[in-house]
């Protein structure tokens, strides 16, 4: 199981190398469009999964791998912009998405400028010179690793190497083909449909309502001004938590299913995954940091109603989840923490009442490829 971990961890570094080389060299010329074909290689050069498959086009990058049945798809300009990823079965169904732009803060690694190197190599019949982009750590002399690029003239790299500081290649990728051919931007852009809540949530399978977990609308705060606002239409459920800072998360979730979104904002940094059940057998995903449900022993009166203390995360140690519970599930009192933090919620708003699956929403931007800093689907 290590050995296939490791194989797999490796490989996903080769196709995240490929795809990054070809979208942080420099050049004076615009790039044409290309499709290049990039094999991953291992430490003695011999051919392993996966091959990735490079789209440019007007400075989109759309790389493609397969492995195990699954086609796994990124997208956008490059390493440094934000991000667009998905997974397509090998039905054709696409089961997860992830869109994520991270907060720019200062590294205290520095990436050195490419520097050409003395080699010239021929590769599947196409010339490029070899260039060196060194990292360095905050102590003086010290190489965290060098990653070396061979381009062509015009600007597209056909092998990469990511070195260790003893030259064993942590990934290794070589062209097997390249079309330099007009590409039309349907060819590269995501599908219109995977960017909509609709899509994520609609309901895989019909479910009869189950009278034992009634509709709740419920608003929880904090004496600080955080808020959380609980949404329940079974098997569905919503939570939206706002930090007085500015931060909101909102996750949407199918209880029975391995199906929902999750959405985060806080400063410069957004992220957004969905996922939907996928066939390929593999492990279910969790919406919540639900692990288990101990009676703590202990009842309270909140808002006129009676709740039962349990603890939903057991046995975990630097974490924690405590609820107290209505007998019919309703939560009026949360006590969270982790790394040292407690944050107690109390209900200040209970209303058991019809809920609708619309009522459960994402902010209007939340799919809109512009505010992800991406350009639109045309």
């Amino acid at each position: 199981m290590k050995t296939a971990a490791l194989i797999g961890t490796i490989a996903f570094m080769a196709f995240a190398g490929a795809a990054v080389a070809q979208s942080s060299v420099t050049t004076s010329l615009p790039r044409p469009d290309y499709v290049a074909v990039m094999q991953a290689l291992d430490k003695d050069g011999k051919k392993v999964d996966p091959t990735v498959t490079i789209v440019h086009h007007n400075g989109i990058f759309l790389s493609e791998t397969l492995r195990g049945g699954r086609t796994s798809i990124g997208f956008g300009p490059d390493e440094t912009k934000p991000v667009l990823r998905w997974s397509r079965q090998a039905d054709g169904e696409i089961t997860y998405i992830e869109l994520l732009l991270r907060d720019r803060k200062p590294d205290a690694t520095q990436t050195e400028a490419p520097q050409a190197l003395a080699e010239v190599s021929t590769i599947a019949g196409e010339h490029c010179t070899w260039r060196e982009t060194a990292s360095k750590s905050p102590s003086p002399g010290t190489f965290i690793a060098r990653d070396q690029n061979c381009v062509t003239e015009d600007g597209i790299v056909i092998e990469t190497r990511l070195l260790a500081p003893n030259d064993v290649p942590i990934y290794h990728t070589r062209l097997a083909s390249l079309d330099r051919r007009a590409i039309a931007p349907a060819e590269i852009y995501p599908p219109s449909q995977i960017l909509t809540s609709e899509f994520w949530l609609r309901p895989v399978h019909s479910q009869n309502a189950d009278p034992s977990q009634p509709d709740f609308d419920i608003t929880l705060e904090t004496i600080g001004g955080s808020t959380i606002r609980l949404l329940r239409h079974y098997p569905w459920h919503y939570r939206e938590q706002r930090d007085r800072g500015g931060s909101l998360r909102i996750t949407i979730w199918n209880k029975l299913e391995a199906q929902g979104i999750s959405y985060q904002q806080a400063g410069g940094y957004r992220r957004l995954t969905a996922r939907r059940p996928a066939d390929d057998g593999s492990a279910s995903f969790k919406f919540n940091d639900t692990t288990g449900k101990v009676s703590l022993g202990k009842a309270e009166t909140i808002q006129g109603e009676s709740c039962e203390w349990f603890d939903l995360m057991p046995g975990i140690q630097d974490a924690g989840n405590r609820e107290c519970l209505t007998g019919d599930g309703l939560p009026l009192k949360l006590d969270i923490s982790g790394m040292n933090l407690a944050f107690p919620y109390t209900a200040t708003s209970v209303r058991r009442r019809p809920v609708a699956l619309s009522e459960m929403r994402l902010p209007a931007e939340a799919f809109s490829l512009d505010e992800w800093g991406l350009p639109a689907v045309r």
